[in-house]
């Protein structure tokens, strides 16, 4: 499979690696960083994979994984994150967690 026809969901996974790593070492991620780990030409069309991965963390009643990534020029998550209450206690909560220890989202279950 050509990296062009990757699913959202697939996405989403590659995202979730990168995420769990970042909070293991408790970093923040700027858009532009996480796209271009996946060599993405663009920031912009990350929305709909961290929409994934935000409603899959809700629905599981886990930290919101993806307060961590931020806007490079407000060091803030974008608006279309409503998950967080409040930003530093979520994400010393994405810190604390051993996401390690838990086993990855399937593809259905980050649709």
């Amino acid at each position: 499979m050509n990296m062009v026809s990757r699913t959202r969901n697939e996405r989403a996974l590659q995202v979730w690696q990168i995420l769990i790593a970042a909070a293991s070492t408790r970093q923040t991620l700027t858009y532009k960083m996480v796209a271009n780990y996946l060599e993405f030409e663009g920031a912009g069309v990350l929305a709909p994979i961290l929409g994934r991965i935000m409603n899959y963390c809700e629905r599981e009643k886990l930290p919101p994984l993806t307060c961590i990534v931020v806007n490079q020029i407000t060091g803030e998550p974008g608006n279309g994150l409503t998950t967080i209450d409040n930003l530093m206690k979520d994400r010393e909560n994405v810190y604390n967690l051993n996401w390690f220890a838990r086993m990855p989202p399937t593809l259905e279950e980050l649709n």
